[in-house]
């Protein structure tokens, strides 16, 4: 055992060093109803399930630190005449335009992983 001498520090190469974060290969995907309810919540579960990500709406609590942790953000914002002309489930919640640019907002500082869904591929 040894002792250190008050007032002195360990070198530097005798701390330990953090392991890298190790990260799955897979992309984890976030599917985001621009609709922020129940229903949009509803259409986006459907394509997430599709797409083998997790869901959520515009109105989530924990939606900041979800979009965070995503490799890949989806968004479903499909407009009033295509939800009504539409079988696709995924594409039936339209959302008020306040609510798309609340969303837009939130979402501008990880434009380079969002992409807005707007009709069925």
């Amino acid at each position: 055992m040894t002792t250190r001498a008050a007032g002195t520090t360990p070198a530097a190469t005798a701390l330990p060093v953090p392991a890298p974060r190790v990260t799955p290969d897979a992309e984890r995907v976030l599917v985001v109803a621009a609709r922020p309810d129940a229903d949009g919540l509803a259409a986006a579960q459907v394509y997430a399930d599709r797409v083998g990500g997790e869901a959520t709406h515009a109105g989530a609590k924990g939606l900041d630190a979800a979009v965070r942790e995503a490799s890949k953000v989806l968004v479903l914002d499909p407009g009033a005449v295509r939800a009504r002309m539409t079988r696709d489930r995924a594409f039936t919640a339209t959302a008020d335009p306040a609510a798309r640019r609340e969303l837009l907002t939130r979402l501008a500082p990880y434009q380079d992983r969002v992409s807005w869904l707007s009709r069925p591929a």
